[in-house]
C-alpha cells in the first residue's frame, strides 16, 4: 500500500501495522497511517499530492487483518478508504468499506455523501429524511470488491488528484496481484468448481 500510494498520488506516506490490544481471540492487526503503540487503532488521514502545493484531497485508509479460520492465510477482516476535502476529515466525498461479517447490508459497499432528490422522493415510513450517505451500494462482494488501485484510478480519471508519471502501470500491476490473490481464495473455497473446470478443460490446456 505504501509503495502504491507513493508511486501514484502521494509522497512520503508511511503505512504501519500495529497489533490491536486487549482483543480476546486471535491477533488482529490494524494497518494505516499514523499508528503507533500509543495509538494502535485510530489511523490518521494523509494528503493526496505529488508536489509541494497545498493539497485539495485527503484520504483516510485503514485495514484490520487477521489469520483466516484455517490459520493458514492472512485475511482482511475489515477495511475503510475515505476521500475528504478537508485535512480534519470533516467533509467527505465518499468511502469504500468492507466488513467481512456484516449481515444487514452488503459487506463490500460504497457510501456517497451528497443530496439526492430521487432518494427524498423514494424514502417512506421510518426512512423519511434519510440522507444519501446512509445507503450502502454493493461493490463486488467479498472476493471481488474494489482494491486500493481501483480507488486511485477513480481519483485520477475523475481529475480529483494529479498522478505521477507511470502511475497506470503501478495500478495495473497492483490490481492484477490483488485479483490473483482473490481468485486463489475463491478457488480454495470452491474446490468442486475448480475440479469440474479442470475435468472439462484440462485436456485442452495440455494440448495448448
Amino acid at each position: 500500500m505504501q509503495y502504491t500510494l507513493n508511486k501514484t498520488i502521494c509522497q512520503h506516506v508511511r503505512m504501519v501495522a500495529v497489533q490491536r490490544p486487549f482483543f480476546a481471540g486471535p491477533p488482529v492487526f490494524t494497518i494505516g497511517s499514523g499508528l503507533s503503540r500509543s495509538n494502535p487503532t485510530q489511523p490518521t488521514g494523509f494528503p493526496l499530492g505529488i508536489d509541494n502545493k497545498k493539497p485539495r484531497v485527503w484520504m483516510s485508509l485503514s485495514y484490520q487483518v487477521r489469520m483466516d479460520d484455517e490459520q493458514c492465510y492472512l485475511a482482511v477482516h475489515s477495511s475503510y478508504c475515505g476521500i475528504f476535502a478537508e485535512a480534519d476529515l470533516s467533509t467527505c466525498l465518499c468511502h469504500f468499506d468492507f466488513e467481512r461479517e456484516k449481515e444487514h447490508y452488503a459487506g463490500a459497499h460504497l457510501q456517497v455523501h451528497g443530496s439526492s432528490p430521487a432518494l427524498d422522493k423514494l424514502n417512506r415510513g421510518h426512512d423519511v429524511g434519510r440522507t444519501l450517505d446512509k445507503l450502502h451500494f454493493p461493490v463486488g462482494g467479498k472476493r471481488f470488491r474494489p482494491s486500493l488501485e481501483d480507488v486511485i484510478e477513480f481519483l485520477v480519471s475523475e481529475r480529483l488528484v494529479d498522478a505521477r508519471e507511470g502511475w497506470e502501470q503501478v495500478v495495473e500491476d497492483g490490481r492484477d496481484q490483488f485479483q490473483r490473490q482473490q481468485l486463489k481464495a475463491a478457488m480454495r473455497r470452491n474446490t468442486a468448481v475448480v475440479q469440474a473446470w479442470v475435468r472439462d478443460h484440462g485436456q485442452a490446456m495440455v494440448r495448448e
